[in-house]
């Protein structure tokens, strides 16, 4: 039986380095919050297109009354965004902001307890530095800055791939090294946390994969790393089956498949094409692509999102390691240096992990907001990987506070659009008279994001978009077939119609409505305008429609 003393992630009591950990710990959510206040309030194109409608459909249970409002994202798990919506609806704009700061701070929190279970630093005062210089630049990557105080998740979802990292970098000697029996059920354990996130936001898969299979390289053996894995696949199983399950069964007995529009391929809902429907704008074009696609994404940030940025830490590190595993192999396994920067078998884990992390989310997605976990965590895994090369301990630390620091130079930090005065309320519109409510169902079209607005509308009416980036009119797919039956059996209910649509895309609304036996009252004349004030570049118009037969539906 071996008898294993786990690494701390703080110093222990009594040193008063421990102070200076926790003064930091303390202090970065709170400066995390101060900073998505001074960036401005946050007003992407996704959170008007869904983060605050779908929170606010789960909330009032509105998915027997609106279809589509939120295009493709219409069918995406609502829960993340709950707490915010709760919040932002409840409290002022800034309290709403600042509490999203203060919560995607809390990555620094998990970075710094990684790097200080992970590095070896004999005085307790430096090791604290460093482990806060880690986390610190951690947070602020070019990707990373563009997220702050942003509804988007995904420093969201880092939170628990991050736990899950700490909690086996702190177990991982007892993972390698004591009877498999005795951990598979600490494995399990730990991939919970990484399976929460998954069940939130899909595309987090990417961490729960390459956690899991890092216990592959974490030592002790192949057979105990393929244990060790299941057990954590296991893990992430259960807890994505306590975030999504109920969402996906939602899914499946309303549209066909738990996963709709998604692998449809597999699971054949008549309402979507039998396709994957996976954006792959992005994907990788040939095999320079998958080869480089680090450089190329530091050079041309359009190539792998939609905004600008820099930022070479993942391409730094990506150039980095595979040196440093050649120059490792070329020299052989030697035994434990005694000038070691950091635990070995979390080195190995880290670094592997990581590695495959990377290599899902190239091969999956290549967007780079899903990537901002790599980008956080990718000053310690630089640190780690110089730590391999054999240099002197002096040498090491020069080198790698030289990458770092061009790190930080490079660092230019994206925008996804925000407001540059906070608004009271964080979402505010003038909505004009539409007499009563009680029979009217607002038809929507066109492909901009405008959802938001919907909670500021009486809540009694139905909206339903006839056109959006998941389906057009003229399109063979099953769900037209679920719109016209929404659409009919309002009308021959005697309701009443409307539609919302931006100021300029009026007349290609017109060609949609006429696949419906509608058309507008009296085009241009009669059209209100609503004002949205999160977004003044929206210019919405709600216009009233009759049927094609010329009979008033109001």
């Amino acid at each position: 039986m071996f008898i294993i003393h786990p690494p701390h992630f703080l110093p222990p009591k009594g040193n008063r380095a421990r102070w200076l950990a926790l003064l930091a710990l303390a202090v970065a959510p709170v400066a995390f919050g101060i900073l998505a206040l001074a960036l401005g309030q946050d007003a992407n194109w996704d959170l008007r297109n869904y983060h605050f409608y779908n929170a606010y459909a789960f909330v009032n249970n509105r998915y027997a009354m609106d279809l589509l409002p939120s295009q493709t994202p219409f069918f995406y798990n609502p829960l993340m965004d709950v707490p915010f919506f709760e919040l932002a609806t409840h409290a002022p704009a800034r309290v709403a902001g600042f509490a999203l700061g203060f919560a995607q701070g809390l990555n620094f929190i998990l970075l710094f307890i990684i790097a200080h279970a992970v590095l070896i630093v004999p005085n307790p005062r430096h090791k604290v530095i460093v482990c806060t210089a880690l986390a610190t630049l951690g947070m602020l990557g070019g990707g990373g800055i563009a997220q702050i105080g942003t509804t988007f998740g995904d420093n969201i979802t880092s939170l628990g791939a991050f736990l899950s990292a700490a909690l086996i970098v702190r177990h991982i000697d007892r993972l390698s090294l004591d009877k498999t029996a005795r951990v598979f059920a600490l494995a399990l354990a730990f991939g919970i946390p990484s399976g929460l996130m998954m069940g939130l936001k899909l595309p987090s898969v990417i961490y729960a994969t390459g956690l899991c299979g890092g216990l592959l390289f974490a030592g002790g053996g192949l057979r105990r790393g393929i244990w060790l894995s299941f057990a954590f696949g296991i893990g992430v199983l259960i807890g994505c089956a306590v975030t999504l399950g109920p969402w996906a069964y939602f899914l499946h007995t309303h549209f066909g498949s738990p996963l709709f529009p998604y692998f449809n391929e597999i699971f054949k809902s008549p309402l979507a094409p039998i396709a994957s429907s996976r954006d792959i704008e992005y994907s990788p074009h040939g095999w320079r692509d998958f080869l480089f696609m680090p450089f190329l994404m530091s050079r041309y940030p359009f190539r792998v999102g939609e905004i600008d940025w820099r930022d070479w830490r993942i391409a730094i590190l990506y150039g980095l390691l595979p040196l440093a595993i050649l120059v490792r192999l070329f020299f052989g396994r030697t035994r434990a240096r005694a000038d070691a920067l950091s635990s070995p078998y979390a080195t190995r884990y880290l670094l592997a992990s990581f590695s495959v992390a990377y290599a899902v989310w190239l091969v999956m997605f290549t967007i780079y907001r899903y990537a901002v976990g790599i980008e956080m965590i990718a000053p310690l895994l630089i640190l780690l990987a110089v730590g391999l090369l054999p240099l002197k301990i002096s040498t090491r630390g020069l080198v790698a506070a030289f990458l770092l620091a061009v790190v930080s130079a490079s660092v230019v930090g994206g925008n996804w659009h925000r407001r540059g005065a906070w608004l009271d309320s964080y979402v505010e519109a003038q909505i004009p008279a539409l007499g009563d409510t009680s029979n009217l169902m607002i038809l929507m079209a066109g492909f901009e994001p405008y959802s938001h607005l919907i909670p500021e509308f009486p809540s009694d009416i139905k909206f339903v978009r006839i056109q959006s980036n998941f389906t057009s009119p003229d399109q063979d797919k099953g769900i037209n077939q679920m719109l016209h039956a929404r659409i009919d059996a309002h009308r021959n209910a005697g309701g009443r119609f409307m539609m919302l649509i931006p100021s300029w895309q009026i007349p290609a609304a017109a060609e949609a409505m006429g696949y419906y036996g509608l058309k507008y009252d009296a085009p241009g004349l009669s059209c209100q305008k609503v004002t949205d004030r999160l977004f003044d570049d929206t210019e919405l118009s709600v216009c009233p429609v009759i049927s094609d037969i010329g009979k008033s539906d109001g």
